[in-house]
Order: C-alpha cells, then sequence, then structure tokens
C-alpha cells in the first residue's frame, strides 16, 4: 500500500484519476457525475459523454480492465455505483497499445474487494425538488375571457407549479463485506445494492387519455426514473501469489415516460421505457515470480432496452356503436353476437352510426391519426406512439495480458482478446389492419404488426467477432522513460450487403411484395426461389477489417518534482454497431420516401493524436498538470449521397466512411490533496472542436431540408469552448462541507431569421451551421455531513443541495431569438382563440424541457460499523 505520487515519472499520456474518498466527500450521485468533472471532458443534454471532441460513442468504458462497453449505443452498459468505486481512471490522451477499440479516450472502473475485517453501512436519503421558477408550472384550467370593446375572446391560463409541492426522491442503500466465515481470511466478499426513485421535475397534467377520453386531470411526472442495481464480488487468495476473484453485477432501469412536448396533455401516449442488463467478470492474477505476472479475464456482458406504450402489441380498446336516426338514438356493443347482427340491420336499413371506445375498457392502441394537435399551436388531445423497439447486445470476452520486467530496462506487457457478440433487435411500428385482400382499414381501427418484409418491421440477430493483440515495452532509462508498443485488431462484422447497391430490397406497398431488378437474378426469382436462395442473387459477405496501430510515448524528468511528456498514436474504433446493422434488410420503398441503411462493410474510424504536457509538484500536496492536444480525425461514420435504383422515385443512403474532424486544445488541472483541513481541485479547458457533420445522420438530413453539401467544417455541437470545474472540500474526518462548481461556455447552434425582420431579394437569409452560441451555464453544489459515534455504530447525518442557487440555465432556444423565453414566430398575443385548442398559446411556447435541473435538496443518514 502506498499513496499515489502527484507526479507520476511513468505517465506518457494524460491520467486522471479519482479515489473512493474523493467520491464519498463530494455532492455526485453517479458515475457520470464523477466523469463530467474530469478536464477535457464535455457532458451534452443528452448524457453522451465526449472526450476531447470527440463523438460520445468513442469512449470505452472498462471495469476491473474489462470492456463493458454496450458496442451498439456506445455507453457503459453496467451500472456500477458509487460505492462500489475503489478508484476511477480516466485516459484522455494517447493512450497505451493495451486499450483499443476507442478513439476519444478510456474510462477504467476499478471496483472494491471484501477485507480481512466485516464491515457494512446502510445509507438512505429522502429529497425534493424546491424551485419557483415559473417554467415549470402547468396549466391548471383555462378561462375564456372576451374583451367588452373589440368582442375578441382570448384563452387565459391559469397555472400551477407542481415543484411547489412533494416530489419525492427515495434512495436506499447497503454495502457489506469482509471473509467469509471458515475461509482462513482466503475468501473475501464485497455486495452492494441501491434502490433509487425519482419523480423528476417535469411535469404534465391528464386532461385527455390516448384514446381521446376525457382524464382525471391528475399531475403526471413525466421524466420519472427508477432503478434497481445489485453487485458482488467474491476474492479468493489461494496463496500470496494467485488471486481468482468473481464479480456480478445486475441492474434494473424503468422510465415510466420521458417529456415530450406534444403530449404534455396527453401524457399516457408516451411510451414506457425499460432497462435490463447483467455482467459476470472472472479475473486470475497470478504472479510466476518478483518479476513476472499475467492475468486472465473472462467476462459475460448483457444488457437489453426496450420501448412501448402497451406491452401487448395487440391490445385494442373496446368499441361501442352510437346508432343515429332510428326510432331514437342508443348504443350497442358490436362485439357481442346479437350487437354484431343489430349492426348488420343498421348497414342494410341505411342507418348512420359512429365508433367510440367504451370508458370502462379503453386501454390499447388507436389510429395513427389520433395523434395530431386538432388546430395550430395545441398539445395532443389524443393518440400515441405506435413503435415497438427491443434490442440486446450480449458478448463473451477472453483476456490474457503477460508482464514481465526482463531486464532493469525494460518491461514488456503483451496480451490478445477475443470478444464474440451477439446483438438482436425487433423494431416495428403498428400499422392499421386491412381487410382480407384490400387496401381498405378495418373499422374501428384494430392495431397490426407487420411482417418483416415490410419496411415497417426490421428484426436480425448479428454474430460479428473480434480478435486483438498488442506488445508494447516501457523503457526505463536514467533520464527519460519511454512506452512504445503496436497493436493489431481483426474485427469480422459476419453480415452482407447487396451485390449492386442501386439494386436493395425494393418494397412495393400495394403488391406487398419484393421487386428484384438484378440482371444476374432469374425472372422467376419471387417465386421459384426460397428466401436463402434469394440472397445468393441479391447479396455478398462483408470482408473482415484488420488494422495496426502503432503507440509513442516519452516523459522526460526536469526536476525531481516535475516531468514533460510527449505521445504520439494512431487510434482505430468500428463504428457502432447501430450503423453497421440499421435496417438489415436494405429495404426502400416503392411508394416513395428517403431513407438510410445500414453498412456492415463499414472501415475503422481513425484518430491520429498528439499531445505534449508538463506535470510539476509545486508543493508536498500540490501539484498540477497542463497539457496541449491536437486530434485529425478521419473515416468518420456519416452518409452516402443518394443512391438511384431503377425505378426513377425510389433512392437512399447509406452509412459511409466519409465526416472528418479535427480538434485541438489545452487542459489544466491543479489539485491539492487534503491537508490543514481542507482539499481543492481545479480544472479547465479549452477545446476547439470542428469538422463536417456532428453527427452520421446529418448529412442525410441536409439532403431532405435541400442544402448544398457541406465543404468546409464547422463547429460541433458540443464544441464547448470554455470550461472551468472547482471542487473545495473543508473539515475534517467528523464533519465535512464540499462544495463544487461549474461553469461551461455556451455550445453552438445554427440560427434563423426571425419573423420581425426585414429581408430583401438582396438580403443573404444562409445562415452559416452552428454560428452562434447558446447562453452560458452555471451550477454550485454542495455537500455536507456530521459523523458521530455511538458504541460500535457509526452515524452520519448529511445533506445534498444541487443547483444551490436555483440557476435557470438554458440547453436549447429558439433559434431565430436565442433564448428559450419566446420566439418572433408565435406571438400569443397576436394569435386568435380557437374554440378546439388544447392548451394556450403561451404555455405551447414555454418548454421547460429546454432548461437544466432545478434545485434540488436530499437530506438523509449513513449507519455504518
Amino acid at each position: 500500500m502506498a499513496e499515489r505520487p502527484i507526479v507520476q515519472t511513468d505517465m506518457t499520456s494524460s491520467l486522471s484519476t479519482v479515489s473512493a474518498d474523493d467520491i464519498k466527500n463530494l455532492p455526485v450521485q453517479e458515475i457520470g457525475d464523477v466523469l463530467q468533472l474530469q478536464a477535457g471532458l464535455v457532458k451534452d443534454p443528452l448524457g453522451g459523454l465526449h472526450i476531447r471532441g470527440g463523438r460520445s460513442g468513442e469512449v470505452a468504458y472498462w471495469i476491473d480492465g474489462v470492456a463493458a462497453t454496450d458496442v451498439y449505443s456506445g455507453n457503459l452498459g453496467v451500472e456500477v455505483e458509487n460505492a462500489a468505486v475503489k478508484e476511477l481512471q480516466v485516459v484522455s490522451g494517447t493512450f497505451n497499445a493495451e486499450y483499443g477499440q476507442a478513439m476519444s479516450g478510456i474510462v477504467n472502473i476499478i471496483t472494491k474487494e471484501g477485507g480481512k475485517k466485516l464491515s457494512g453501512q446502510i445509507k438512505g436519503y429522502f429529497g425534493d425538488y424546491v424551485s419557483n421558477k415559473n417554467v415549470f408550472s402547468v396549466l391548471k384550467k383555462v378561462d375564456i375571457v372576451r374583451n367588452p370593446t373589440t368582442g375578441r375572446t382570448k384563452a387565459i391560463g391559469i397555472t400551477e407549479n407542481p415543484l411547489s409541492g412533494l416530489n419525492p426522491a427515495y434512495n436506499l442503500q447497503f454495502s457489506l463485506s469482509g471473509p467469509i466465515p471458515l475461509s482462513a481470511d482466503k475468501l473475501t466478499f464485497f455486495t452492494t445494492g441501491r434502490y433509487l426513485s425519482n419523480q423528476g421535475w417535469l411535469y404534465g397534467r391528464e386532461w385527455f387519455t390516448p384514446q381521446g377520453l376525457k382524464g382525471d386531470s391528475a399531475l403526471v411526472p413525466m421524466n420519472p426514473f427508477e432503478k434497481f442495481s445489485f453487485q458482488s464480488k467474491l476474492t479468493y487468495r489461494v496463496n500470496p501469489n494467485f488471486k481468482i476473484s468473481y464479480n456480478l453485477f445486475h441492474n434494473k432501469n424503468k422510465r415510466n415516460r420521458s417529456f415530450w412536448h406534444n403530449y404534455k396533455y396527453n401524457p399516457g401516449g408516451v411510451p414506457h421505457q425499460f432497462e435490463n442488463g447483467y455482467t459476470h467478470i472472472l479475473a486470475l492474477n497470478h504472479m510466476l515470480s518478483p518479476k513476472t505476472f499475467y492475468e486472465v479475464r473472462f467476462t459475460r456482458f448483457y444488457t437489453d432496452y426496450e420501448r412501448y406504450v402497451y406491452e401487448d402489441p395487440t391490445k385494442m380498446p373496446h368499441w361501442l356503436v352510437t346508432v343515429h336516426g332510428d326510432t331514437a338514438d342508443y348504443v350497442i356493443d358490436p362485439s357481442t353476437p346479437e350487437g354484431s347482427a343489430e349492426l348488420q340491420r343498421i348497414r342494410k336499413a341505411g342507418l348512420t352510426f359512429d365508433y367510440f371506445v367504451d370508458p370502462t375498457d379503453a386501454e390499447g392502441y388507436v389510429h395513427p391519426d389520433s395523434a395530431r394537435a386538432p388546430t395550430s399551436y395545441s398539445f395532443f388531445r389524443a393518440g400515441m406512439d405506435l413503435s415497438h423497439f427491443k434490442r440486446s447486445t450480449a458478448y463473451w470476452v477472453g483476456k490474457l495480458d503477460l508482464t514481465s520486467q526482463i531486464t532493469k530496462v525494460h518491461q514488456l506487457k503483451t496480451g490478445i482478446e477475443i470478444r464474440l457478440y451477439k446483438l438482436t433487435l425487433n423494431d416495428f411500428t403498428l400499422q392499421p389492419k386491412r381487410k382480407q385482400g384490400k387496401q381498405e382499414e378495418i373499422v374501428p381501427f384494430e392495431p397490426w404488426v407487420p411482417p418483416t418484409s415490410t419496411i415497417y418491421h426490421n428484426q436480425y440477430i448479428r454474430k460479428p467477432k473480434e480478435f486483438s493483440a498488442y506488445i508494447q515495452d516501457k523503457i526505463e532509462l536514467k533520464d527519460m522513460i519511454v512506452n512504445i508498443g503496436l497493436r493489431y485488431d481483426y474485427f469480422d462484422a459476419n453480415s452482407v450487403i447487396p451485390i449492386d447497391p442501386s439494386d436493395p430490397n425494393i418494397y412495393d406497398p400495394i403488391k406487398k411484395e419484393h421487386i428484384y431488378k438484378n440482371p444476374n437474378a432469374p425472372d422467376s426469382l419471387l417465386t421459384e426461389y426460397t428466401p436463402e436462395e434469394r440472397s445468393a442473387f441479391m447479396y455478398k459477405k462483408v470482408n473482415p477489417k484488420m488494422r495496426l496501430s502503432p503507440r509513442l510515448g516519452v516523459a522526460y524528468p526536469i526536476t525531481d518534482r516535475g516531468i514533460i511528456h510527449f505521445s504520439y498514436g494512431h487510434f482505430f474504433q468500428i463504428p457502432l454497431f447501430e450503423y453497421l446493422y440499421a435496417n438489415p434488410g436494405f429495404k426502400v420503398s416503392k411508394g416513395g420516401g428517403l431513407t438510410v441503411v445500414g453498412n456492415p462493410d463499414l472501415k475503422a474510424q481513425r484518430t491520429v493524436m498528439y499531445e505534449i504536457g508538463l506535470q510539476q509538484q509545486l508543493t508536498q500536496n500540490i501539484g498540477f498538470d497542463i497539457t496541449l492536444f491536437y486530434r485529425d480525425v478521419r473515416d468518420w461514420v456519416g452518409t452516402s449521397p443518394l443512391i438511384s435504383t431503377p425505378i426513377p422515385s425510389v433512392k437512399y443512403s447509406k452509412y459511409e466512411n466519409k465526416d472528418y474532424s479535427n480538434v485541438r486544445g489545452v487542459t489544466l488541472n491543479i489539485k491539492k490533496r487534503y491537508s490543514h483541513y481542507f482539499s481543492a481541485s481545479f480544472d479547465y479547458s479549452y477545446l476547439v472542436a470542428e469538422g463536417t457533420y456532428s453527427n452520421p445522420t446529418d448529412a442525410f438530413n441536409a439532403i431532405l431540408s435541400k442544402h448544398e453539401p457541406r465543404l468546409s467544417m464547422i463547429p460541433l455541437n458540443w464544441d464547448q469552448r470554455h470550461t472551468f470545474n472547482g471542487t473545495v472540500s473543508i473539515g475534517t474526518l467528523n464533519w465535512r462541507v464540499s462544495f463544487i462548481g461549474r461553469y461551461w461556455t455556451g455550445r453552438p447552434y445554427t440560427p434563423s431569421i426571425g419573423k420581425a425582420e426585414m429581408v430583401g431579394a438582396s438580403s443573404y437569409v444562409g445562415l452559416r451551421d452552428n454560428s452562434e452560441r447558446l447562453p452560458s451555464v452555471n451550477t454550485f453544489d454542495v455537500y455536507m455531513f456530521k459523523r458521530f459515534v455511538r458504541g460500535s455504530l457509526r452515524f452520519t447525518i448529511f445533506m445534498n443541495i444541487y443547483n444551490l442557487f436555483d440557476q435557470k440555465n438554458q440547453t436549447w432556444v429558439y433559434t431565430d431569438t436565442g433564448t428559450a423565453a419566446y420566439t418572433t414566430y408565435i406571438n400569443p398575443n397576436d394569435i386568435s382563440y380557437h374554440p378546439h385548442r388544447l392548451g394556450t398559446v403561451k404555455d405551447y411556447v414555454n418548454r421547460p424541457e429546454w432548461y437544466t435541473e432545478p434545485r434540488q435538496i436530499q437530506i438523509g443518514l449513513t449507519v455504518g460499523f
């Protein structure tokens, strides 16, 4: 055991480390909160993490040295709670050859192990949002007022702020560690579990149900979150030279809904979201001699995600019929035998009738046309999301690393890794069921799951494979340290692409069949061949991709307390599997409408990185690190120009390696370790991130908007020029007050011409993309605790206050005004009252989701032994 030196003389790239004590003494709840404090990292409003200007999917997440990234989305696929973290490492520079499948950085989470003494704790807190900001208000009622002079009517909204009431957040967490009885302290365990429930801060009101019925008018949370996580780690020390550990993670998350602006007063139409996952890690560490050891790791990773309004896609409401013009208006149930016969009589008699939803049995899907505003500037009165989405990512990992100090100068490290993936996806959008052999829809609406042959249903199972090997040498000379390495990566997408790109699966929605135009295919391809035989004429298997990545780093001591380091490297990453396997059947519609298809033949994206930095220890407890860096990124995933097919009206685009960016900047970190009753840190980043397109689909969206292809670079969406993070912790072991302050300048957005501006024939209206900036953001968080001992128990009372000053920070704006408060396109005072409008125009303009989280206060208690 030793304290990590402030200046690490053998570090040839940028490394940030956060210990368990650092995490414990700061107002942070999740791993993401800790990561956001590190220099060079930017967290976007959707939660994506960008390291040194890269896209959010360019970060590789590791747990105890093993991959834990969801390769479909690029996110951390395992819930690791702060209580389980022994140390968090962020490698944001030119990392060594042992790290692969990342272009921006590595996040390595080292988890705790059980000790030789039994210990544990239970931690709970209760939280609530405390804010008086009107932006989070919800309409309570709408009064119609008539101007006696002009005779003009106007809708006046009476609002209430849900955050002025009780919006509970509950957290209960436990941890237990120590030796297993009768194991002679050789077998130890660490386990932790957490349950969290948060109602969120965005609310709607159930004025209407998705079926168009009147709701109960109750306030409904629209970004609630609930999760359960569990982790357990067993460690068996066979002898001082041999250790085996097994780590299990399980998590279960649920979002009842997320905030969709148009559904604010019909919240039941927003889909539920569910996440599940588990990870097993088996690790062996064997020291062969004082100079040589090896590590073997096996991992089983699984995560899935599901989204729907109703789990049963065929669920439909019970319909009743109102009959008009008979002896008297009356209601029948057409689903009963008597009702069916009566309905036949009504049809023959030529009487009019209307279907309506039975209020006593209304749950179920309704026609997609229901999800529309009844008039301009109105929220939805009915309707729902008709999509069902389910996917899973699973893989096995086998990894072997060998380290040996072969001489006093050379420390050699080498390793191999195999990953075997399995991805599944089932994604469809419900369609109206039609009469057999006809295009006429069945009335009343019946939901229909379209077959996978149509463009409305995508389904696949893909099993790509990956192999990598590396070798690196740490050369420790008297006056410098050199890290030099070489990495080899092999990837097989194990999929196919069309032989002729101009001849994808063209689907005819009228005939409900695919049209094959391949000249090498028989004319009878549609009828006389099985799907597998048709594929032989249409598709070819993609070739595996292989890459070599050289890495070089040099550390040169300039004093006994300071070093300069330089590093250079080539880094490759297979694109996210979402882009490889999107629209797996390569289906486009003869009925028109442009689409994007996946491309399993995508090459690895590549980055060349350079950095030079200085580490300097100023006193025994204070040091700083300043680093300049440059990244040249090529073969980023983008979308192709439109590809023509034999049918003139049918075109499509596919993902391809075409986008480019470069990033340059400087990071500064100053840290004071805990001494003299306080610790502190300060991080500053200056970043310029420019490129052709921020997201892979931006070029395709430009085509839809009839824009010319971009030929120059613009600031990327996460181009956050200046970022400041500061922490201060004051106190003793028994009481402490900690502060986190954050400030960052606004990210770019594309402005638009305001309605009130004068424009003429000679006026230039083609405003440059991402040429304006959002307002700057600043937040301030506080954590305080008091600890006391009663017998063998340790009690801690604590309080967290997030966004202490209740700052109303804007994460997005109306592009014509540069603020989220108003837009020149919609002036509530100039818009006439409409009796079918749900809500008011003023409330429609208000966008609470464009603001950061308001003030939240948490009060809790920890009991430990």
